[in-house]
C-alpha cells in the first residue's frame, strides 16, 4: 500500500512539474512563427536596404553618372555580403545630379558568404540624384532574389532626409522608408509587409562592418503571416543594427522594441507581442528576443529561415 501511494505521489508531481513547465511558455507553435515570420522580413529587408547602402557609398557620384563595371573587388573586400556578385552601374547626366540604376548579381544556384548565408537572384537599384544629398531617391527590386531559401520581391523606396559628414569620410544619414515586400518561404508559404519608418545609417565608408542603422521609434508596418493571419507592427523604442554583428551571422536587432499585433484569419481576437532585443553591443551579438505575452515572458532564439 505504501509503495503503492509513493508511486502515485512521485506520478502526481511529475505531472504538476510537466504542467508547470509547460506553463512557463507563453508561446504555442503559431506565436513562435508569428514572431519569427515578421523578425525575418524586417530583418532581411533592412538587410537589402544595408548592402545597397555599402554599394552607393563606396562609389563616388561621378561614378554613378557614368557606366561602370569591374570595381566590385574593392567594395567586396569592405562587405562580404557582395563577395562573387558582379556589380554594374548604368548611369547618366554627371556628377552634380547622376540618375541610373545599379545591378548586383550572385548568379544562380548563388554565392555563399562568408557569414553563412547564400544569395542569388539580383538586386536593383535604380537611383537620382547625389549619394548623400536630401532629396536623392532610390527604389530597390529584386529578379529571382533569394536569401538562402526565401524569396524577397516587391519594392523598397529611399529618400535621402538629410546627411552630415563626420570624421574620416564617414557620414550620419537619414533615410526616410517605404516598402512593400513579398517573401515566399520553402514551403510556399508567403508573407507580406508594407513598412514605413525613419532609418540614421551611420556609415563607415572604408569599414560597413563598422556601421550601423537605427530604426527611429514611431515607425510601423502591416502585413500578413505565413498563415494568413493580418499584423501591425509599432516601434516602441529605437531598433538598433550593427553591422559588425551582421558580417557573423547576427542580422537581427541588438537593442530597442517594439509591439506585433496579429489577428488570425477568421478572427476578432487580437494577439500582442511585445519583442525586447539585447543591449546593443557588438561584444554580445545575439539573435535572440525576449517575447512578452499574456503577461509572462520567453527569450527565443529566431530562425532565419521564419519558423
Amino acid at each position: 500500500m505504501l509503495k503503492s501511494f509513493s508511486a502515485a505521489v512521485v506520478a502526481g508531481v511529475l505531472m504538476l512539474a510537466s504542467c508547470s513547465k509547460n506553463n512557463d511558455n507563453p508561446l504555442s507553435s503559431t506565436d513562435v512563427q508569428n514572431v519569427n515570420t515578421e523578425s525575418v522580413t524586417s530583418a532581411q529587408a533592412n538587410e537589402v536596404a544595408d548592402v545597397a547602402n555599402t554599394v552607393m557609398s563606396n562609389v563616388s557620384d561621378l561614378q554613378l553618372s557614368a557606366t561602370r563595371e569591374a570595381w566590385a573587388d574593392s567594395v567586396i573586400g569592405k562587405d562580404g555580403r557582395l563577395k562573387g556578385a558582379t556589380i554594374i552601374i548604368s548611369g547618366t547626366k554627371g556628377a552634380n545630379g547622376p540618375t541610373g540604376t545599379i545591378t548586383i548579381n550572385y548568379g544562380s544556384p548563388g554565392i555563399k558568404g562568408p557569414d553563412g548565408v547564400t544569395r542569388s537572384g539580383m538586386i536593383n537599384i535604380a537611383y537620382t540624384g547625389k549619394r548623400f544629398m536630401p532629396g536623392s531617391t532610390r527604389a530597390i527590386t529584386f529578379s529571382n532574389f533569394m536569401r538562402n531559401s526565401v524569396g524577397i520581391s516587391g519594392t523598397i523606396g529611399i529618400l535621402v532626409a538629410s546627411a552630415d559628414s563626420v570624421a574620416g569620410n564617414n557620414w550620419i544619414v537619414t533615410h526616410n522608408h517605404t516598402s512593400q515586400l513579398t517573401f515566399t518561404f520553402a514551403d510556399n508559404t508567403t508573407a507580406t509587409r508594407s513598412a514605413t519608418y525613419t532609418a540614421v545609417w551611420n556609415i563607415f565608408i572604408g569599414a560597413p562592418t563598422q556601421s550601423s542603422v537605427i530604426h527611429k521609434a514611431g515607425g510601423s508596418a502591416t502585413g500578413t503571416t505565413r498563415k494568413s493571419a493580418s499584423y501591425t507592427m509599432n516601434i516602441t523604442a529605437d531598433i538598433k543594427f550593427l553591422g559588425s554583428c551582421a558580417a557573423t551571422g547576427y542580422y537581427f536587432p541588438q537593442s530597442g522594441s517594439k509591439t506585433l499585433t496579429v489577428t488570425p484569419a477568421g478572427s476578432s481576437t487580437q494577439n500582442v507581442y511585445t519583442f525586447t532585443f539585447g543591449n546593443g553591443t557588438s561584444s554580445s551579438c545575439t539573435n535572440t528576443v525576449t517575447i512578452q505575452f499574456n503577461g509572462k515572458t520567453k527569450t527565443i532564439t529566431i530562425s532565419p529561415d521564419g519558423n
